[in-house]
């Protein structure tokens, strides 16, 4: 009986030796192919052909520290710049109203600047037919020691709602 099983196979001893050697060397150039695919990337990320690995890795060594003398120098820059930002006018509001029902249209107004600590103004302006007035209120805390009037308490508490970037940012 003619069996279908590999042990029953009389595959001469050159002949198995052949094709042990041949998958060898497809798996050899196979190998080499991907090795030096990988090279080629390598070296077009860290700059150039034609460099060593000890070029490679001075390269990177030297662009590290490049980069940290960079960063470190920006750092001493952005300092001076938050401090400043937190003094700055980061929260905003305004209402537009009319504060006499029977005359005129929306030409007063009260707006509220505040920095990030919730210091500032409202400033108010009523216009009527003898003349525009003009109040200023501090706001120290987000709160006013003067008693303010419905349109500034709403233009307050919108100032008051908005987040800045940079609280959001140093909140992290």
């Amino acid at each position: 009986m003619m069996g279908s099983r590999l042990e029953d196979m009389d595959i001469p001893l050159q002949i198995q030796l052949f094709i042990v050697f041949g998958i060898f060397v497809l798996g050899t150039i196979a190998g080499a192919v991907v090795l030096s695919t990988h090279e080629k990337k390598l070296k077009a990320l860290f700059g150039g052909a034609g460099e060593t690995e000890d070029d490679i890795r001075r390269n990177v060594v030297r662009r590290t520290a490049w980069l940290e003398a960079k960063n470190e120098e920006l750092e001493r820059r952005i300092e001076p710049l938050e401090a400043i930002s937190r003094l700055s006018v980061q929260k905003v509001g305004f209402l537009r109203f009319n504060p006499f029902q029977d005359t005129g249209g929306d030409n007063s107004f009260a707006l509220a600047l505040l920095d990030r600590e919730n210091n500032g103004v409202i400033l108010s302006s009523f216009y009527t037919r003898e003349g525009v007035r003009i109040y200023a209120k501090q706001i120290e805390n987000g709160a006013s020691r003067q008693a303010l009037s419905d349109e500034e308490k709403k233009v307050l508490e919108e100032a008051l709602n908005r987040s800045t970037k940079l609280e959001v940012r140093n909140s992290k």
